[in-house]
């Protein structure tokens, strides 16, 4: 008997709240140092190394009538051709026209009739070095597990090249309406033993459900990100050192994630002020992983969600450092995240047309601003045939009625933001790049401490003996 691969519930979401102006893939532009291979080449290893990934072979499946979950079945009619294409800039392109071709490529729906992914190589850089640029739908994958996709499509450097092997692959078979359903039975009696476990956790933890959903939906202030405008993005690259992010946050009892936080304060009250908005504060969602210490990444989701209010008309970075880290450490005292990841396993015993409305109403629901996301990148140096991955930049979705993420990933020592935007209402994605940029700049200048009587005495007396 075929196993059946359903969707979870959070997976078959992010299909329900795709949109033509908000369609919710995950993408993200890799930089890699070396000679441009040729697109055979890449598509021979790519192709020899789905046999990791089967999900990338697959397309979403609904049952007929209803009875039973979407799943993932195997495309019958699975061609590589059609998911890894190449593209050459008019050469020698920059980081400007890399950025401008990263948004026109991450623009392009995802055709739901085939796997949900879709790469391209880019030619024509200036200097020795290429790139890839790819997305796969939210339904395939989260964050987290899009870098252990990377782990095992890519190698790690240092160490021999892993086979690509032949495609021997052949799609199995659909199952039958009684093993559908017999799976949907079975998937319900496990979702029930999950979601009483996660609430019952819930619960003893001091969780409050209804009040994670009151904040999730508590209004945000209007500003002018809050509209879908387009399908075209654009996005913006910004850099810093994962050391230095580190060391800022550690000065001041705050985490990395707190140090990108404030950083996207900065960038988001600058941008607004541009457009002439001067809000106290603004709301973003933050993804949170729940997987647990030993659990593999695997496919799909296993996220939830945050909420922090950002001081963006506070102008000092580390004051805005300070507010952050103490809602953070309210957040995470409190397990903010855990009421919501209760209620998507609950979500797990619905019907698929119960879930769809769940879904739609979840997100109507929910007021924020933007999206701030942030992900452990890779924890070894990769290689892409034989080539080094020196950089890569994520792309993270945003809902209907929003334009405006800032993801970010570490690798290599570095810190990579991403900024994906809607392109008519945020135009300036590059601009949010540089400010975060700065930002994160400034938070790592240690502050001179403040002169004292002593302190200038000291001074003074020190001044008199250089002038002797």
């Amino acid at each position: 008997m075929p196993t059946i691969d359903r969707l979870s519930a959070l997976d078959s979401a992010f299909l329900d709240l795709d949109s033509a102006r908000a369609p919710l893939h995950v993408g993200w532009t890799i930089l890699v140092e070396g000679r441009v291979p040729s697109l055979s080449a890449l598509r021979r290893h790519v192709e020899g190394r789905l046999e990791h990934v089967p999900r990338f072979r697959r397309r979403v499946a609904r049952p007929r009538f209803g009875l039973g979950d979407p799943r993932w079945a195997d495309d019958a009619g699975f061609d590589i051709a059609r998911h890894v294409h190449a593209v050459t800039l008019a050469p020698p392109a920059g980081p400007g026209e890399l950025r401008e071709l990263a948004g026109a490529l991450l623009s392009s729906p995802l055709d739901p009739g085939h796997p949900l992914w879709r790469m391209y190589l880019v030619g024509g850089l200036r200097g020795d070095g290429w790139a890839v640029v790819g997305q796969a739908h939210h339904a395939l994958v989260d964050g987290i597990a899009a870098v252990e996709v990377a782990m095992l499509l890519f190698d790690a450097s240092g160490h021999p090249r892993a086979p690509s092997t032949p495609a021997r692959w052949a799609p199995a078979p659909a199952p039958s309406t009684r093993a559908a359903v017999g799976a949907f039975a079975r998937d319900r009696l496990v979702g029930a033993a999950r979601a009483a476990r996660a609430t019952a956790a819930t619960v003893s933890h001091g969780g409050d459900v209804p009040g994670a959903v009151r904040q999730l939906a508590a209004p945000a202030p209007a500003t002018a990100l809050d509209r879908s405008a387009t399908h075209r993005r654009t996005v913006g690259f910004g850099v810093t050192s994962l050391q230095g992010a580190r060391e800022a946050g550690r000065r001041h009892g705050a985490t990395i994630n707190d140090v990108l936080l404030a950083a996207a304060t900065i960038a988001l009250g600058r941008a607004l002020r541009r457009r002439g908005e001067r809000p106290a504060a603004v709301k973003v969602l933050v993804p949170v992983n729940v997987r647990g210490g030993g659990e593999a990444a695997g496919m799909g989701n296993r996220i939830s969600f945050v909420t922090v209010s950002l001081p963006v008309a506070v102008t000092d970075p580390i004051a805005v450092l300070r507010r952050v880290r103490t809602q953070t450490h309210a957040r995470k005292t409190g397990g903010a995240a855990a009421p919501l990841e209760a209620l998507s396993e609950v979500a797990e015993l619905l019907p698929g047309g119960a879930r769809r409305i769940v879904a739609r109403t979840a997100a109507r629901a929910a007021s924020f601003n933007a999206v701030v996301s942030n992900v452990p990148g890779p924890p070894v140096e990769l290689d892409l045939l034989g080539c080094r991955v020196s950089a890569i930049y994520p792309a993270v979705p945003f809902l209907q009625g929003h334009a405006l993420s800032i993801g970010a990933l570490s690798y290599r020592g570095r810190l990579h933001c991403g900024v994906y935007a809607d392109a008519t209402v945020v135009p300036d994605a590059a601009e949010v790049a540089r400010d975060l940029e700065a930002t994160f700049d400034a938070l790592r200048v240690v502050p001179r401490a403040p002169d004292t009587p002593w302190r200038a005495r000291a001074v003074s007396r020190r001044q008199r003996a250089a002038k002797r």
